[in-house]
């Protein structure tokens, strides 16, 4: 299709660097150029802006464009390129956003739950061990929250290794008529957080 409006030697001017020549482009192709990307995004502002930088690459490559018609061409896949680049951009970030969300509300919420098994656990078996004897219960504490040795705990408390494991073996006995294995490992494991609790009591 012809363009009677623009002058004949608008393309060696255009190739040249005239500066009217891109106006006498812009004018005639913006408009509905923004149209055509508007109606593709969905987004006026995102359209516009799309079809600027189309017009932006038009001067980069105005060398290489040897009509009218090829300019027109030109500026119609590029717009549209880079609103289908714009989409499926939108899309990723729009994926990987839910993504992140999903993770962080299924990672907070075992979060939670695992805190407040925990911490449930932590404070039944703190009860428990407040019932053991005073010696049983400083044993059970520096033995297995602590973690000395039995010849380090015989000799803080003045008294022999093999009492040291009696009372060691009496205060698990008493802890696994209450709980399980598992649930004294973790206590255990969790030690560092239990020795200031029950320094507290």
């Amino acid at each position: 299709m012809d363009h009677p409006a623009l002058d004949p030697d608008i393309i060696t001017e255009f190739k040249k660097g005239d500066p009217q020549a891109f106006s006498a482009f812009f004018n005639l192709h913006y408009r509905p150029l923004c149209y055509f990307a508007v109606q593709l995004v969905n987004n006026q502002q995102d359209g516009e802006d799309l079809v600027r930088d189309s017009f932006v690459k038009l001067w980069q490559k105005r060398t290489a464009l040897e009509s009218p018609q090829n300019i027109k061409a030109f500026l119609y896949i590029t717009t549209r390129n880079a609103c289908l680049n714009f989409l499926r951009h939108i899309q990723l970030v729009e994926s990987a956003r839910k993504e992140l969300v999903y993770l962080e509300e299924e990672k907070g919420e075992e979060q939670v739950l695992n805190r407040m098994i925990r911490e449930e656990l932590m404070q039944e078996v703190y009860s428990e061990i407040g019932k053991l004897p005073e010696r049983r219960r400083d044993v059970f504490k520096m033995a297995y929250l602590e973690g000395l040795k039995n010849e380090e705990i015989a000799g803080q408390m003045n008294i022999s290794i093999h009492t040291v494991a009696e009372h060691k073996g009496k205060a698990l006995y008493s802890l696994r008529l209450r709980f399980s294995e598992q649930q004294i490992i973790l206590f255990i494991m969790l030690c560092s957080q239990c020795i200031e609790l029950i320094d507290k009591n």
